[in-house]
């Protein structure tokens, strides 16, 4: 198991958010590539399997330490979303994926200008992608935040009530 930051220190939201992708991304990632690469290559050889467990446990790793760091951040200054995080840690994935010889995804003009370097199409493009759980929680976490940031900037007074 990865040693997770300490998710106490979360708002519930972001907290509900986290916990969700955590538990959800050890499948998610494991799926995704066995699923690409049994397009192409044999996933069930012992050599491939052994690869992908060390790569599920790396993204489980990345994912955990970005993530948290983002939603730790406060929703005025975050520069990136989660999705984003989770496009963002595939890299190993490709590189298993590429070791092994398995073929590029053929990826549509949003895939590829959203997600350049992810020839495979790891990422996901949606929450739901992650799971329901994930789903669900990336909605309330959005919808939290952007009544966080809707209520300060009626605060300060930089829109009307």
């Amino acid at each position: 198991m990865v040693n997770q930051p300490e998710a106490c220190e979360l708002e519930p939201y972001a907290d509900d958010l986290y916990q969700a992708v955590i538990s959800a991304v050890p499948h998610w990632i494991t799926t995704q590539v066995s699923e690409i690469a049994s397009l192409s290559i044999d996933e069930t050889s012992k050599e491939f399997t052994s690869a992908l467990a060390n790569v599920a446990e790396h993204t489980l790793r990345v994912v955990s330490q970005d993530l948290f760091a983002l939603l730790a951040t406060d929703v005025d200054v975050q520069q990136s979303n989660p999705l984003h995080v989770l496009r963002a840690s595939t890299s190993s994935a490709t590189q298993l994926l590429q070791t092994f010889g398995a073929a590029p995804a053929r990826r549509d003009e949003y895939e590829v200008r959203a997600m350049p370097d992810d020839i495979f199409s790891i990422g996901p493009l949606t929450w739901r992608d992650l799971g329901d759980a994930v789903h669900d929680a990336g909605i309330s976490w959005g919808a939290w935040k952007a009544a966080t940031i809707l209520t300060r900037r009626r605060a300060d007074g930089s829109i009307p009530s």
